[in-house]
């Protein structure tokens, strides 16, 4: 089983189509340049939208309702994950924005991409989509996609979605259906990223979801709440039975209290004992 979040190799690509692009939900190919820039000598090389094909840009809208007054986290930014969801070992990549849905790209070789955001069916009902991750959730061999979404919405629109891999279209384009709510995993809390991973080493991967807070630290006061779950605000680790995730946070010792203020987590056997540990980076 697989869990793939980055992949050093495609730095440059991603400099190039953050920095340089325009954010668009078609699968229009833009007007497209022949010829990769020539290599300047330096490790990486930057390449332009121009010719990877990667037209993207998080941009945000501030409305009367939506705001960085309505909702604290209005700027922290989306998500990105790189892997081969075909299997023809090139990795493709997905960028999520927080207002204009998701945006995957397949990898045409040569850092050439095409977007095929619709055909894949991950364009996402959620609304402010923030960390995704590619792993092999139901062990078939192909890459699944996990996204997190937050912002201040109703709660369905809040939920976390799991997109399940369904082999390629006749086009070569890989195809997928959300199934969150049927793995148990359709989290609602204020997400920012997630990380599976066996941490039973019973064969399977259980999944680490990690959460923000919707309140401001002023309004908290001098209690000490560490201790106190919060449903929409605290970290959560589910435990994977037999494809149906259980929340056993309290269980195994994760603090998910509302404070916590979630923005990233990584895994790794930092004492090598070979069990997998857990490191989160708060706000």
């Amino acid at each position: 089983m697989r869990s793939v979040a980055s992949h050093a190799r495609l730095c440059l690509i991603l400099s190039a189509g953050l920095l340089n692009a325009a954010c668009s939900g078609r699968e229009t190919a833009p007007q497209r340049t022949a010829q990769a820039p020539a290599n300047d000598g330096h490790l990486f090389t930057m390449l332009p939208s121009s010719y990877t094909g990667v037209q993207f840009a998080n941009r945000v809208t501030e409305s009367r309702e939506l705001n960085v007054f309505t909702y604290r986290n209005f700027y922290n930014g989306g998500g990105v994950a790189i892997g081969d969801l075909t299997g023809d070992g090139l990795p493709e990549l997905m960028l999520t924005s927080n207002q204009e849905g998701n945006h995957l790209y397949l990898n045409e070789g040569h850092f050439r991409f095409r977007d095929v955001t619709n055909a894949a069916g991950v364009k996402g009902e959620g609304f402010w989509a923030t960390g995704v991750t590619f792993a092999d959730i139901n062990g078939d061999g192909l890459l699944d996609i996990y996204v997190c979404y937050s912002g201040n919405v109703e709660g369905e629109r809040r939920a976390n979605e799991l997109f399940i891999n369904k082999g390629l279209n006749k086009k070569g384009e890989p195809t997928f259906g959300e199934e969150a709510d049927a793995y148990g995993i359709a989290d609602k809390g204020y997400s920012t990223h997630a990380a599976f991973f066996d941490y039973d080493r019973d064969g399977d991967l259980d999944l680490y979801v990690s959460n923000n807070s919707f309140r401001p630290v002023s309004s908290f006061g001098l209690k000490n709440i560490r201790n106190v779950r919060s449903e929409f605000g605290g970290h959560k680790l589910y435990r994977n039975d037999g494809g149906r995730f259980i929340d056993v946070s309290a269980k195994a010792g994760i603090f998910g209290s509302e404070i916590a203020f979630g923005l990233g987590v990584a895994v790794g056997d930092v004492n090598r004992d070979g069990w997998p540990d857990i490191y989160v980076s708060n706000d």
